[in-house]
């Protein structure tokens, strides 16, 4: 009651992807790891360097904004679709990746969790892969719009906006890092 927290203060746990189906918690070794009452996370990328960053709602209290500084590891996609037919902002929508040979998947959601969320625009991360081989938008209006590597050869480490049935990207911006201002209130 009062100040204190139903479900305790509990330091944040932060899960990175070590391969063959294993995570390990690296949020002590990247000072993630803060002791609040947190009760969900928005990612997205917040800078505009391509890379995923995070931000924490805390109960009764600022939220935290993480920023992913890690010096850069591989290159990443950011597409951002545009619906004429479908809901404005494509929920539902599934966009397909290939690259390096393997398929990758993202749907536009509209929520991820409570008091959670992930940017509307879907982002991938692509590796060392430089070349995407293709794409393939799955639109709620049940159109299927294809986009092979002629087309994505400019893609790589930038935001590509798409509109539903064009046939090419309707802007290509290479990512550019902007300065992030933070005020607690």
């Amino acid at each position: 009651m009062g100040e204190n927290s139903w479900n305790g203060y509990e330091r944040n746990c932060l899960f990175a992807n070590v391969g063959n189906g294993q995570f390990m918690d690296v949020a002590r070794p990247t000072g993630a790891d803060c002791i609040k009452d947190s009760r969900g996370v928005a990612v997205a990328d917040f800078n505009g360097d391509g890379r995923l960053d995070l931000v924490i709602n805390n109960n009764n209290a600022t939220p935290t904004l993480y920023l992913n500084n890690v010096a850069k590891s591989g290159n990443a996609v950011v597409i951002e679709l545009k619906a004429k037919r479908s809901n404005r902002d494509a929920i539902g929508a599934r966009v397909r990746l290939t690259v390096v040979g393997k398929t990758m998947m993202r749907q536009v959601e509209a929520g991820s969790g409570y008091a959670s969320e992930m940017m509307l625009p879907v982002h991938f991360g692509l590796g060392a892969g430089a070349t995407i081989e293709a794409v393939e938008i799955t639109w709620p209006s049940g159109l299927i719009q294809p986009f092979d590597k002629l087309e994505t050869a400019a893609w790589n480490n930038s935001k590509v906006t798409i509109e539903e049935g064009a046939t090419r990207a309707s802007l290509i911006q290479p990512f550019k890092a902007r300065t992030v201002t933070v005020s607690a209130k």
